[in-house]
């Protein structure tokens, strides 16, 4: 199958599973959801709230928060788990549409940008289609990394 032909979901799962990453498996969720996290959080860094700034020194907070819970996540320091599967289901989605939205009505080209940031992920890889597993079981940056070139996409 053509890589471009598969959905956004089936390339970062078929990603993460070469990372032998497993649904089902307690440990690799809660890790997945702390690289989540961390990346909500790097979002939340480039936002500046107009005339406030109040709101800024709490964006920065809530930022920071996220950041040092990601980190633990990720570590193995502490774990998470779901507690409705079906309202967290819900939230995973609404976060890609309203995502897919301030995309749109900030002009950005999300259509490709997903692209060159899965093909930058699969490039993790190994030669082999392994993966590097940092402590903590985040998958890590192989010898062949290419960093996704954006800059012409805003």
């Amino acid at each position: 199958m053509n890589i471009k032909a598969k959905s956004n979901y089936r390339r970062t799962a078929d990603f993460l599973a070469a990372g032998q990453k497993q649904p089902g498996n307690s440990a690799h969720l809660s890790t997945q959801i702390g690289v989540h996290l961390e990346e909500m959080a790097e979002f939340l860094d480039e936002l500046l709230i107009v005339g406030s700034s109040a709101d800024n020194d709490s964006l920065v907070l809530c930022s920071t928060r996220i950041k040092g819970l990601a980190h633990r996540i990720k570590q193995g320091l502490t774990s998470v788990r779901i507690t409705n599967r079906v309202r967290a289901l819900d939230a995973l989605c609404d976060t890609e549409v309203t995502g897919n939205g301030v995309a749109f009505l900030a002009g950005f080209d999300k259509e490709e940008g997903d692209q060159r940031v899965l093909s930058s992920n699969e490039s993790k890889l190994n030669a082999d289609g392994t993966a590097v597993i940092l402590p903590g079981g985040k998958i890590g940056k192989g010898p062949n990394y290419v960093k996704p070139h954006l800059e012409d996409l805003v």
